[in-house]
């Protein structure tokens, strides 16, 4: 563990677990310029598979943190909670964010136009969440197995019952056309607070963490 921030160092860390938001990220491209111009495909495509995966880095970036053996000597190191916690989930976040933008600038040059700013806010907003979910799961269970048994729940009742079961913790929109101002407008705000309560948590989880494994 280095003393500072090595985003380098923590791809290499994660192994092929670092490597497979991009290979989602290919697919769903490839996808969407398959099943070019239809809306309504591509956009629940992106919905229901790109945010959910926000939460793959937040987990496996603690793997080795919170869940290998020995990895009590990580916290004897000179580096703040604050900083080996959410400053490193963030710093993932905004990759994965960036990675957003890219894939849906490709697909608004090369699939289906005009795309690209609301699905952005939409997306981004469900990223932000997810990226949460994830680190709350991983401080919350000190397991990357468990926490992923987490992520596949949520989002699996939420999508199978169209956010129905527990709808104040729904962030999917389930929308197969772009969302107007106002419904993005709530949907962002919702994703985001949600995301917001999910970050604090799990820094405040993770700063209490004192169950060595």
């Amino acid at each position: 563990m280095k003393k500072k921030l090595d985003v380098f160092y923590d791809f290499k860390v994660m192994g092929f677990n670092a490597h497979l938001p991009f290979l989602i990220s290919l697919l769903l491209i490839l996808y969407s310029c398959l099943r070019k111009d239809a809306l309504n495909h591509i956009i629940p495509a992106l919905e229901l598979t790109f945010p959910v995966f926000a939460a793959w880095w937040s987990i496996f970036l603690y793997q080795y943190i919170l869940e290998e053996p020995g990895s009590e000597t990580v916290f004897s190191y000179p580096t703040s909670r604050l900083q080996l916690g959410f400053l490193r989930a963030f710093v993932f976040f905004i990759f994965y964010l960036f990675l957003l933008l890219a894939i849906l600038l490709i697909i608004d040059q090369l699939c289906v136009a005009r795309i690209f700013l609301p699905l952005a806010v939409q997306l981004g907003s469900e990223v932000f969440f997810f990226a949460g979910l994830g680190f709350w799961a991983i401080t919350m269970t000190a397991n990357s197995g468990w926490s992923l048994v987490i992520l596949v729940i949520y989002s699996s009742t939420q999508i199978l019952t169209r956010g129905v079961l527990f709808p104040i913790i729904n962030v999917f929109s389930f929308n197969t056309n772009l969302l107007n101002a106002s419904e993005l407008w709530f949907s962002s705000v919702h994703s985001f607070s949600l995301g917001v309560i999910l970050w604090i948590w799990a820094q405040i989880s993770f700063g209490r963490f004192h169950k060595y494994h």
